[in-house]
This record gives C-alpha cells, structure tokens and sequence, in this order.
C-alpha cells in the first residue's frame, strides 16, 4: 500500500535509520570504555557481537522481511532496541554486556533491509533511488554522531543515562513509525516451496543469480573489503607519516564523512534510466583511488584531498547498493536479496579490516594503503568495464527495438 505522505513517512523511516545506527554505534563505543577493563579479550567479544549478526544473521532477517509486514518489523525493531538499551544500562557483567550488544545488532540485522524494502512503498518506484539517499543520509549521521555520543558518555562516566536516553529515543520513534502510512505485505509466491531453509537462502541465489547483481554486489564487497585496510592504517599514515597528529587525523575523519554525504547526494541526482550499476562502479573505483592518493600523497592537504575523492566514493557506493538491488530483484524476494548483500560487504569488509594489522607492520602505513588503494582501484575498474558494456548493449538494443516499431 502506497503513503499518502510520502515525503514525512520517507522522513520518519530515514530517522529510525539514522537512531539504530546511531544507538548501536554509541552503545558500542560506550561498553567498549566500560569493558576495557576487563581485558582485550572482551573488547574482541564486544566487536564480534556487534559486526557478527549482520553476517550470520542473513539468511533469518531477510526471511523475517519477506514473511512479515515490513512497517510493522521496524516498530518491533525500534522496541526492541529500546527494550535491550535499558537492558544494558543495568548490567555490568562482560558476559551479559556482550550478549546484550549481539542482541542490539541483531536487531539492527533485521532493521536494515526491512527499512530498504519500504522505501519503494513511499515513494513509488520511480523515487525509490532518492528515498535510498534518504537513508543512506540517515545512517551516515548515524554513523558520525553515535562514536561521539559513546565517547563522551563513556569519558564522563554517564555511560547509563546514555543508554536510557537512547531507549527512550527508540520507543518514542517505534510510537511514531505506527503512524507510517505505508505497507509491505508479504508475496503469497514468497511462501517458501522446499522449505524453510531453502526460503533463507532465496536472498543469496538472487544475488548471485543476477546477471547484474552477481557483479556488481561482490565487485562492491570485494573493493569495500581491500580499502577498509586503511582504517587500520591511516591513524598512522595522518599522525606520524604526515605529521598531522591527533587533530589532523580528527579533521581528516569529519571531512571523510562529509565528504561521503555529498557522495550520497551525488548518487540521487545522478541515478536514473538503467545508470545506477555504473555509478556504484564509479564510487568503488573513487573509494579504491581515494586510500591511493592518501598512500603516495607527499604532503598532508594532498592526502585531504585525496580523502575527498574517497569519501564521495564511498557515499555513492553505499547508496548504488540499494538502488541497484531495488532494480534487479523481485519485490518477492528483496527482504532476503538485501540481508543477503549486507552480508557479503560486511563479511569482506571484516576480514579487510582484519588484514590491515599485520599490513601495517610488515609494509608501513603508506605501502599498505598504496597496495590496499590499488587492489580495490583494480576491482572497482573491472565493475565498471562491466556495467559499461551492460549500458552499450541495452542501448543497441532499445535503438533495434525503437527502429523496429517505426
């Protein structure tokens, strides 16, 4: 069923985007100062909890989307999330802290593709690629205001007022999305015929079965994974190699995050009629070109420049992700097409980052963003050589078809 208000129901579900990312980012960061304490081991935990759901998890939250009415998933979700805040403003213990946080991004797991498949149900299909900028937007404020958020309730010691205001945000946003007029209701061809299992892992045979997607999605992965080795190395490349020091590297980090909010809004404008694939090629070839320049860059403000390359990549990646699944998959099936891609980019980008440790101390901080940069640079080029012919083919095509009906 379509809104009637599309433009404050977009705004709504953007905004619970932004809030669980927001509230598991600062949630995160909070436990990790409050668990430091405890040992690395827990700190480790903690990571695991927080990034492992969104892996493992794919096969059952895209499941839960196609199956359940999607607005009606995310007020659960919103609850939830607050239900486990306050949760967690009452333990202490690691062990319940971890479990609390693996249950904080399972959640987020479900929150994810449920938001992505309504988007099309406010806007039409038409806007669907403005309304995924919305939330990418969302997410991304989530994402630079959460850390800090985290931090500073972590410094001051308010770790659990935090966590309540963070609950109370949640519900009051779960009372609010009720008022969402939009609706998803599950496929009666989405009832799984060999199964549960095999209704799961619909998403993955999509993906994979795509012509378009079965490119596009692990190219995306894939170049995401290799560049994130320079969230290990770039702390070291700004403060030491450069010269920059702490401040440095903070506005190297707030211009990167900038930077890929103007990426997302580049993608909006510039998506439409069948380009969506290219542009996801180009961000992840700008993203590869971006850890590139700040490896060779002789100087700091080169490297800042070379972070604005790279930040608007990354925006127009992670916005070309989700217009180019709402364009190459069943409605049927896009809860479990959707988990199924964050799955893939989550799980390369873990193992990337995993990799930047022991790059960094066997290369350096610029070699391992050079060689990092280039890799993705490389893989980024190989999607956009495909998505370029894709276009010329389907262009010869309509001109065939056009000449054939004069």
């Amino acid at each position: 069923m379509r809104s009637v208000r599309p433009r404050r129901d977009l705004a709504l579900v953007a905004t619970a985007c932004g809030l669980s990312t927001l509230g598991t980012t600062a949630a995160f960061l909070a436990m990790v100062l409050h668990l430091r304490e405890a040992g690395a081991g827990w700190v480790t935990a903690l990571l695991l909890a927080e990034i492992s759901p969104v892996i493992l998890m794919a096969p059952v939250a895209g499941a839960i989307v196609d199956r359940l009415e999607a607005r009606a998933v995310l007020i659960w979700a919103s609850a939830g999330q607050a239900v486990v805040s306050v949760a967690l403003s009452l333990v202490d213990a690691p062990a319940a802290v971890v479990g609390l946080v693996a249950l904080l991004g399972a959640q987020a797991a479900v929150e994810r593709p449920a938001a992505a498949v309504l988007v099309p149900h406010i806007t039409g299909e038409d806007g669907a690629t403005r309304g995924y900028a919305r939330l990418g937007t969302g997410r991304a404020l989530g994402g630079i205001i959460g850390p800090a958020v985290g931090g500073f309730a972590g410094a001051a010691g308010g770790t659990r007022a935090a966590l309540l205001l963070n609950a109370a945000s949640f519900l009051v946003l779960a009372i609010a999305m009720t008022t969402v007029g939009a609706r998803r209701r599950p496929h009666r061809e989405a009832a799984p015929a060999g199964g549960g299992r095999g209704f799961a892992r619909a998403g993955f045979r999509v993906v994979l079965g795509d012509p378009v997607l079965r490119f596009a999605i692990p190219l995306t992965a894939l170049a995401a994974g290799i560049a994130l080795a320079d969230n290990v190395a770039a702390p070291y490349r700004f403060t030491d190699d450069l010269g920059a020091g702490p401040v440095g590297f903070g506005v190297y980090e707030a211009l990167y995050s900038v930077c890929e909010l103007v990426g997302i809004q580049v993608f909006a404008l510039e998506a439409g009629r069948g380009r969506e694939e290219g542009l996801l090629g180009a961000g992840n070839l700008m993203l590869g070109l971006g850890v590139l320049g700040i490896g060779l860059a002789a100087t700091y403000p080169l490297a800042l420049a070379a972070a604005v390359v790279g930040g608007v990549g990354n925006g127009m990646s992670n916005a070309g992700e989700g217009a180019v699944i709402r364009r190459c998959t069943p409605e049927a099936t896009r809860g479990r097409a959707f988990a199924a891609s964050g799955s893939l980019i989550q799980a390369a980008s873990v193992a990337g980052a995993a990799a930047g440790a022991p790059a960094v101390a066997a290369l350096g901080p610029a070699a391992t963003m050079v060689v990092s940069g280039a890799l993705a640079s490389a893989v980024a080029s190989a999607g956009v050589v495909v998505a370029l012919r894709r276009t010329r083919e389907t262009a010869v095509t309509d001109h065939l078809v056009h000449d054939e009906a004069r």
